[in-house]
């Protein structure tokens, strides 16, 4: 009777186990570059165009409409793409993203099919290539670089909204010209540069079954290991929703649908974005939130682009603070816009404020008072004696997927264990900030999950919220 019960106990044992591997089977998991985008945590995007240089404040729906009449003011006389990328290196970006092109349809290259570019301009005598410059001061500086693609809007072309305006043969046959010119144009851009962690096309790039220019295959034939960003066709990572460079709590790093904007658009568009904010811890796709903002996003100002005397609306290091804690600490990303000037440098006032905020970063967060990590249900850091604490980091190991469902963390004080905090998702990273809280051990307990959780960090904290 008791081996019988050895063999049933083992046979259920082993249907654990297969349901286990199953649930773990099912569980999303990120693409190389996925992972290399969740771990760069902080991105940079260069916004660099022809009205930089025209003196004026920059007006997003006047240039989508009207062509730059001299396009030899672009004249960056002291271009350093070195200087841009060592202030973000400093500030602990990993990535940075350049706009090879914009709403002007100008390119910052050397194009075969665009003559809309810096061929065109007196500037190094036709011969420059900012985006070569750029890469090249990526790779020096340990910094992974990206491109991003406008051809939603172009001024010069005529274009709005991806699409030649009219009806007739001749409108039909300038479509047709444009969309072989920007697909001529991402494959420059995809071949020469060399490996890129992303390419961003600005609001999307609509493919062929709406019209638009085939660009995913172009894509594909050139970057096997690079965040597509984003058309009808593929999207792998999403949108959050806003441009504060924060999304809600929680945030999940899977989708219901393979790409953000498709026949599921009035889903994705319902209660304010509400599906990109949060996505759906239920999906079956991989697609984890970015956040975005501008650096001079402050005080009712919101410029991605330079403008002549708007340093007052840098972000103070308050503000920034925030914003990391509400994108990198709630499973995003942060891509942070910058902006040179006409000189072709960061102004040093931006450069300032970067390295203050990575400073305060590092301040932060580079001693944890203890860690612990594994598998399992609950995790438990023992303290040297009761002490004050007032920041918790948990992180997933998101490479076999966001696992936990929920969550509990507590602090054993002298009255015995209280919570400090209940929540559902933890994924690439979860930031907690409470108030100064005396303990000897920290609890965290995953109540619920899909497949057994991994917990690849648990870390405390104690310091002074004071900013220096």
């Amino acid at each position: 009777m008791s081996k019988l019960l050895f063999v049933f106990a083992g046979l259920v044992m082993w249907m654990l186990g297969s349901v286990k591997a199953q649930n773990d089977r099912d569980i999303p998991v990120p693409t190389p570059a996925q992972l290399t985008w969740q771990n760069a945590e902080l991105v940079a995007v260069f916004h660099y165009d022809l009205h930089v240089f025209d003196g004026e404040k920059y007006n997003q729906q006047k240039n989508r409409i009207s062509p730059i009449e001299d396009y030899n003011i672009f004249n960056p006389k002291k271009l350093d793409t070195d200087q841009w990328i060592k202030a973000i290196k400093e500030a602990g970006f990993k990535i940075a993203i350049l706009t090879a092109t914009h709403e002007t349809g100008f390119a910052l290259y050397q194009s075969d099919v665009n003559p809309y570019s810096l061929k065109a301009v007196k500037w190094r005598d036709g011969k420059g290539d900012i985006v070569k410059d750029f890469v090249e001061s990526c790779r020096k500086y340990g910094i992974q670089p990206g491109i991003y693609i406008g051809i939603r809007w172009n001024s010069f072309y005529g274009v709005h909204d991806f699409m030649v305006n009219g009806d007739n043969q001749f409108a039909e046959n300038r479509q047709q010209y444009y969309n072989r010119m920007c697909e001529g144009m991402v494959e420059e851009l995809m071949s020469r540069y060399g490996d890129l962690a992303i390419v961003w096309f600005d609001g999307g790039a609509h493919g062929p079954e709406k019209g638009g220019p085939d660009v995913l295959s172009v894509f594909e034939k050139y970057q096997d290991n690079c965040i597509f960003y984003h058309n009808t066709q593929r999207a792998d990572i999403r949108w959050g929703g806003s441009e504060t460079g924060t999304v809600p709590y929680p945030s999940w790093g899977t989708f219901p649908f393979p790409f953000s904007h498709s026949a599921n658009q009035e889903v994705v568009l319902a209660n304010n974005f509400q599906l990109l904010k949060e996505g759906d811890p239920n999906g079956d796709y991989y697609m984890p939130a970015m956040s975005d903002a501008p650096l001079r996003g402050y005080n009712g100002r919101h410029e991605w682009f330079w403008e002549p005397g708007d340093e007052e609306h840098i972000f103070p290091l308050e503000n920034l603070m925030n914003m990391y804690y509400k994108s990198v600490g709630h499973n995003t990303s942060l891509i942070l816009g910058l902006t040179p000037n006409p000189d072709g440098l960061m102004p040093e006032p931006d450069v300032k404020r970067l390295k203050e905020w990575g400073d305060e970063i590092n301040r932060r967060f580079s001693n944890p008072l203890a860690t612990a990590s594994g598998k399992g249900n609950q995790y438990k850091i023992n303290l040297k004696g009761k002490q004050e604490i007032n920041h918790i980091i948990l992180q997933e190991n998101i490479a076999n997927g966001e696992r936990v469902r929920k969550f509990v963390l507590e602090g054993k004080t002298s009255d015995g264990w209280q919570t400090i905090f209940e929540g559902s998702c933890i994924g690439h990273k979860f930031i907690h900030q409470f108030d100064n809280m005396e303990v000897s051990e920290v609890r965290l307990t995953v109540l619920e999950s899909k497949g057994e959780p991994q917990i690849k960090n648990f870390q405390v904290f104690d310091f002074s919220n004071t900013l220096k």
